[in-house]
């Protein structure tokens, strides 16, 4: 559970890793039961996704550092850090986690949203455990 989490904490520090201003990431366990089951909220101010790059965060098998042709992707300039073993200061999914696998080991589905900085969209990506 421990590295599920620090893999979406993970994705929150990428995302926000070119943030000309505050860096804001928010975990939220949500316990309401008028609201539904329990759920685990990571919430950030970073560049977001498009719908396609959403789905394509769907892809079994598809990692940010393999998608070419119609993939889209803003990886282009991310230096993997050099391995600090256990620790926050290294590339989580180096360890073999990813986000996919981290949100199936928390709970039964996933729900993303996101709204790209340049663009006045909200996107939205609802998946469940059985689909995936």
């Amino acid at each position: 559970l421990a590295f599920a989490l620090a893999e979406l904490i993970d994705n929150s520090l990428s995302a926000t890793s070119r943030n000309t201003g505050i860096r804001s990431i928010q975990i939220k366990l949500l316990f309401d039961e008028s609201q539904g089951k329990a759920a685990v909220a990571v919430i950030d101010n970073g560049r977001g996704m498009t719908s396609k790059q959403l789905n394509n965060w769907a892809v079994y098998r598809l990692s940010k550092f393999t998608r070419h042709g119609d993939f889209e992707s803003d990886h282009s300039g991310y230096v993997r850090p050099l391995p600090v073993p256990r620790s926050l200061n290294s590339d989580i999914s180096y360890f073999g986690v990813g986000g996919k696998q981290a949100v199936f080991f928390v709970g039964q589905s996933a729900r993303m949203i996101s709204k790209p900085a340049d663009s006045q969209d909200v996107h939205e990506l609802v998946l469940s455990k059985e689909d995936f």
